[in-house]
């Protein structure tokens, strides 16, 4: 009698306690920030055992970078069939849409982390540790910008020009979204991009 071969089934508890992990990583990340994402606290808040956790995430950095991403998940890139103008203006609104709906100080806190804070921490490791995270935080969010960019000028940008140009499309959204109160909406990112490639020729 042959014997019948079974897919091999991945354990639901895994993917239940790799949820619990991450839901606690989000929740103190949006309400403290970095420096409350720890171990202790994550475990204590989702309760799962410590070794559980170090089977999901090996190290904090991993877990931190996780959950950032849950917070705010990278842009998806538009259609490379669209013209230029459309392309950034797809992305924009991706980016629009994203900051609406992470709460303000989930932006906070990203801006924080991608180092505009100086409270930076003494212990040398955890500051190897923390420009990890901001390398990696940084190489989501300005990826999909850089693509767009590197492709829709007419003349091809340095990374350092693609940086401030990446600057120039984001920073009024979080302006808009943090300091006016107004809706970072179509009409609103329209403009944006318009200003952005009269500015750009």
């Amino acid at each position: 009698m042959t014997r019948q071969h079974l897919p091999d089934r991945r354990d639901p508890r895994l993917d239940r306690s790799r949820s619990a992990i991450l839901s606690a990583a989000v929740a103190l990340l949006s309400e403290g920030g970095v420096k409350q994402v720890t171990v202790d606290a994550v475990t204590a808040r989702s309760g799962v055992a410590r070794s559980t956790l170090y089977r999901h995430f090996p190290n904090h950095t991993e877990l931190l970078a996780a959950a950032f991403q849950e917070l705010l998940p990278p842009l998806r890139l538009p259609d490379p069939d669209l013209p230029a103008r459309e392309r950034l203006l797809r992305l924009l609104l991706n980016q629009a849409d994203q900051i609406d709906k992470a709460s303000t100080v989930a932006a906070v806190v990203w801006m924080s982390t991608i180092g505009l804070s100086a409270d930076l921490p003494a212990d040398a490791d955890e500051q190897t540790q923390l420009a990890a995270l901001r390398s990696h935080v940084i190489d989501s969010y300005r990826g999909p910008f850089h693509a767009v960019l590197m492709e829709c000028l007419p003349a091809k940008l340095s990374k350092r020009d693609s940086e401030f140009a990446t600057a120039q499309l984001i920073g009024p959204l979080l302006f808009n979204i943090l300091i006016t109160g107004r809706p970072n909406d179509a009409e609103f990112c329209a403009r944006v991009v318009d200003d952005f490639l009269a500015g750009h020729g």
